[in-house]
């Protein structure tokens, strides 16, 4: 399968039809931008690290410097930044990362059309745009939007390089994939064996693209450990979130790690997504990507995708065809789908639906190679034009399949693509005279006419109407925080609401989305506690901890500026800080009052001794501390506090 290269500026239509494509985009990645409902931990984060040197440092969740998030600083320190020139606002979060993801289908475009040329560079734009995982995690605050923009930006770096092996394009792809790894750990390296094998496209000898690949991986290593070394050295610094043991490293090979592919982390929190790991993206296996939980974020083109590369590897093996540059492509992009294809799909840890957007660019840019090439072949009346109704009328039935899921949702929508698509695919072959030898005497004539026309736009339709469906469901919907948590696009499927439902328990999972639900506002109750902690001690370093975690924590951290503080981070499961360390607080006059969230007593049974357990046993931090406090502290009487403020949980002063 070969591609050919443009490289000229594209003519003003071509200019036109990219910025159509990026103006799409960038409406349904800020749709709804105003009172956007984004991931309230990282959120809050933002918030802190917006206001404060040591919480920017070192990723602090909260602005005293008590915990970090549970990942590299990167994506938060672009958000933090505009952050602390313009405001905090959630939207402004929200623009920002809109932002990156129009950016990233700009970038995409453009290492594309060095590649294959403008035709396919416009299709793999316009399929990015339209990939409804990429939708949904360019309307939130995950890092993953960061993580793709960088790795694009790197892929297009190593394709300037290959073009003539220069060293400079080659070690700045190096630096590139260095900050992705800044943005999401490991995430970002699963990519480098298709950047590096690339490069062997290049038009230089064999020993010079040895010690350029050497020095620019010296320059991934160099960028990507230098933030975590810093941590690592630094004495005064927040505690390492989602760690059993405070450190960087675990956080980056475990928890975040090979904990996540292997599922072997043993801290707290690690044990316990284990466990809930195949309820959030479905369970491991060659077919999890069109699974009930993934299927309709990514799966709609990953079959074009996938031929299309072993067609392009067929071809290449066999005629060794193609210039230096189209070798190079077919190389990174069909590396990087079968480098994250591969980990995404056996992954045995903690496993989200959203991880797949840095599979999306691969998808887009292979599916739009392969569908170009056919049609080319078609209109040749090659016998491998074949290929195109095939790949019409397949994606349309997988397109039924995967709409089948959710048959409330839109019922006709999956007969009507069907019906398209078989159609359009019966309409291609009745008409066409196969012939190896197109292009010869007696060969047969290009397909052309309105006709042809007609039933080409009628088969592109029939591929690409389910997912865009999917995206305009996305982005006129209004999450609440238990999605914004977990982002997702489309309906929610009943395997989906089930697998939710069971990981957490019926009773469990109740006081989980209530309290999920009330985690970005700040309740009258919640006011009226920090009103009455900081007027009773107005110099306390910290006005209030918050046990159980962050999401009880949050609503204070993304409404004020107060010193507040999370107990025991994410889930309230690390050792930040111990029973002992938090008694070493009280008396050293850093801490005065503790709030005890309403849930806990939901989740806990009504047992304040026991509450905040929630399933993950008695060993835990949690018990540790609520049987600290609850013993060494007294109850400040809600009435005392305000009218509202028994809503809020049960406050204890410990002076």
């Amino acid at each position: 399968m070969t591609t050919g290269v443009i490289r000229k500026p594209g003519v003003r239509w071509e200019n036109g039809v990219l910025a159509g494509v990026l103006a799409v985009a960038a409406v349904l990645y800020c749709w709804s931008l105003t009172g956007r409902t984004v991931q309230p931990y990282y959120a809050a984060a933002v918030h802190s690290m917006a206001r404060s040197f040591p919480a920017f440092s070192f990723a602090g969740y909260d602005p005293v410097g008590v915990v970090t998030v549970d990942k590299t600083p990167m994506a938060f320190w672009v958000q933090a930044v505009f952050a602390s020139v313009f405001g905090y606002h959630t939207w402004l979060v929200a623009l920002v990362q809109a932002a990156e993801g129009v950016a990233a289908v700009f970038v995409l475009h453009r290492t594309v059309r060095r590649w294959a040329g403008e035709t396919t560079a416009l299709v793999a734009a316009a399929l990015l745009a339209l990939s409804p995982v990429t939708v949904a995690i360019d309307r939130d605050i995950q890092p993953d939007a960061l993580l793709v923009l960088l790795l694009l930006l790197a892929a297009y770096c190593v394709t300037r390089a290959v073009e003539g092996g220069r060293t400079g394009w080659l070690t700045a792809a190096g630096a590139l994939a260095g900050f992705a790894f800044l943005a999401k750990m490991l995430a970002a390296w699963v990519v480098l064996p298709a950047l590096a094998v690339a490069y062997l496209a290049a038009p230089v000898r064999a020993g010079r693209k040895a010690w350029q690949l050497a020095l620019a991986g010296a320059i991934t290593l160099v960028v990507s450990l230098s933030w975590p070394l810093l941590v690592s050295v630094s004495g005064d610094r927040p505690y390492v979130g989602s760690t059993a043991d405070d450190s960087i490293w675990g956080l980056i090979f475990g928890y975040n790690g090979f904990g996540r592919v292997l599922g072997t982390d043993t801290s707290p929190l690690g044990a316990l997504g284990n466990v809930m790991g195949s309820q959030f993206g479905g369970s491991p296996g060659p077919l999890r990507l069109f699974g009930a939980e993934v299927g309709g974020q990514i799966g709609w083109l990953l079959p074009v995708a996938l031929v299309s590369v072993l067609i392009a590897a067929g071809i290449g093996v066999r005629s060794r065809s193609g210039t230096r540059v189209q070798v190079a492509g077919w190389l990174l992009w069909g590396g990087w789908l079968v480098c994250y294809g591969l980990v995404f799909s056996f992954a045995g840890g903690i496993f989200h639906t959203y991880y797949t957007c840095a599979l999306a660019p691969a998808v887009a840019a292979c599916a739009a190679a392969g569908l170009v090439t056919c049609l080319r072949w078609y209109r040749a009346g090659k016998r491998a034009g074949l290929l195109l109704p095939a790949a019409i009328a397949g994606t349309a039935l997988l397109a039924f399949v995967l709409l089948d899921r959710t048959p409330d949702w839109l019922p006709w929508l999956r007969f009507a693509i069907l019906v398209a698509g078989v159609l359009a695919a019966l309409a291609m072959l009745v008409p066409a005279r196969w012939n190896r030898n197109a292009g010869q005497p007696g060969a047969a004539e290009p397909r052309t006419g309105r006709s042809m026309v007609f039933v080409a736009v009628t088969g592109a339709l029939a591929m690409i109407a389910a997912p865009a469906a999917f995206v305009v469901d996305t982005a006129a919907s209004h999450p609440d925080v238990v999605s914004a948590a977990d982002p997702s696009a489309g309906p929610s499927t009943s395997d989906e609401s089930a697998g939710a439902q069971v990981a957490l328990g019926s009773s469990a999972a109740r006081a989980y989305v209530r309290f999920m639900e009330a985690a970005t506002r700040l309740s009258a109750g919640q006011r009226e506690i920090l009103a009455y902690t900081t007027a009773q001690d107005p110099h306390a370093p910290i006005s209030l901890a918050v046990e159980g975690g962050t999401y009880g924590t949050d609503p204070f951290l993304l409404n004020t500026d107060a010193q507040v503080v999370a107990l025991g981070g994410y889930l309230g499961l690390d050792p930040a800080p111990t029973a002992g360390q938090l008694a070493d607080w009280v008396r050293t006059g850093r801490v005065r009052f503790v709030l005890l969230p309403d849930v806990f007593l939901h989740l806990g049974g009504g047992d304040q001794n026991r509450t905040g357990t929630a399933g993950v046993g008695d060993d835990n931090e949690i018990v540790a501390r609520v049987g600290w406090f609850t013993h060494h502290c007294r109850p400040v009487p809600p009435a005392r506090i305000g009218p509202d403020a028994a809503s809020a949980g049960l406050l204890f002063d410990c002076r």
